[in-house]
């Protein structure tokens, strides 16, 4: 690993514990990675407007590739935006609500949405005590977004850019089928379709992912992919171990998502197992 100057971290799964919040040892580590000169980015398909939320004040990145690859940051500036169209969006959303699929609609500029007509049902669907089949952060989440992040409109405004489109559901065939659904659709839509887990489907713009923005931030900054560590645990972090130099999987990856990668960390998420990678191999 003496050539990698740049290191790319998903969030869930990765770098956050099961409560969706990364540790002080984490905001440590990376910070001692910057100053021996390592860039350190975020790849996370979470949207660039909570990430503050889930991670201590004084950790800090060289930049942010956000909703799955759509959007890119360093510091405030935006390096790169794709859209998901409006008809895109429109038909997703018809698509949820006839299978009865929970949805959220993410703006590029405002907080992210679903419509007052679907809110009965879709409340519905995420009260009570955690199903079985759905882990204990997604469920957090979707607790934390009805709470404080999704708001409810009357119609898709026409006016905004739309970074992705969230969907879920605990019924794991129900949420399977719309996932093939959208897959099928891929050509017709103009989308990429990516999960992070078992109980969600997550659709962006076409060839759009975390890979895609991995190039782009490299770049900006004149990095080379083979130059590149790249750590996640799921389905929407295959594209990153496609470009990346050096892949590393979390020891709470699926069997699958290991069979990817290079190397595997020696701790799950909630022991800080990113973090305690890095800084066995690269701060020795």
């Amino acid at each position: 690993m003496q050539n990698i100057k740049a290191i790319f971290l998903d969030m869930d799964g990765t770098i956050l514990h099961q409560n969706n919040r990364a540790s002080e040892k984490t905001a440590s580590v990376i910070g001692r990675l910057r100053t021996e000169g390592y860039k350190v980015f975020l790849a996370t398909g979470r949207a660039y407007e909570e990430i503050h939320l889930l991670i201590p004040e004084n950790l800090q990145f060289d930049g942010i590739i956000s909703s799955n690859g759509t959007l890119g940051h360093i510091d405030e500036h935006v390096l790169f935006e794709h859209d998901l169209s409006l008809e895109a969006v429109r038909q997703i959303v018809t698509e949820a609500q006839q299978d009865g699929i929970y949805y959220e609609v993410f703006p590029f500029d405002e907080p992210r949405f679903a419509l007052n007509e679907d809110q009965s049902w879709m409340l519905s669907l995420v009260k009570g005590d955690k199903p079985a089949t759905v882990n204990e952060s997604e469920w957090l989440s979707r607790h934390e977004a009805i709470r404080e992040k999704l708001t409810w409109r009357d119609t898709i405004p026409t006016q905004l850019g739309f970074s992705k489109i969230y969907l879920f559901h605990s019924d794991l065939n129900k949420i399977k089928s719309f996932r093939e659904k959208m897959v099928a659709q891929q050509s017709k839509l103009n989308i990429e379709v990516s999960n992070s887990t078992p109980n969600n489907v997550e659709t962006m713009a076409y060839h759009i992912n975390k890979g895609t923005g991995i190039e782009e931030m490299c770049r900006h900054f004149n990095i080379q992919l083979s130059e590149t560590l790249v750590i996640g645990d799921s389905d929407n972090d295959r594209a990153m171990f496609k470009v990346g130099g050096v892949t590393v999987a979390m020891k709470n990856a699926s069997t699958e998502i290991k069979a990817l990668t290079q190397y595997e960390t020696e701790f799950d998420h909630n022991h800080d197992g990113a973090a305690q990678f890095l800084e066995t191999q690269l701060l020795k």
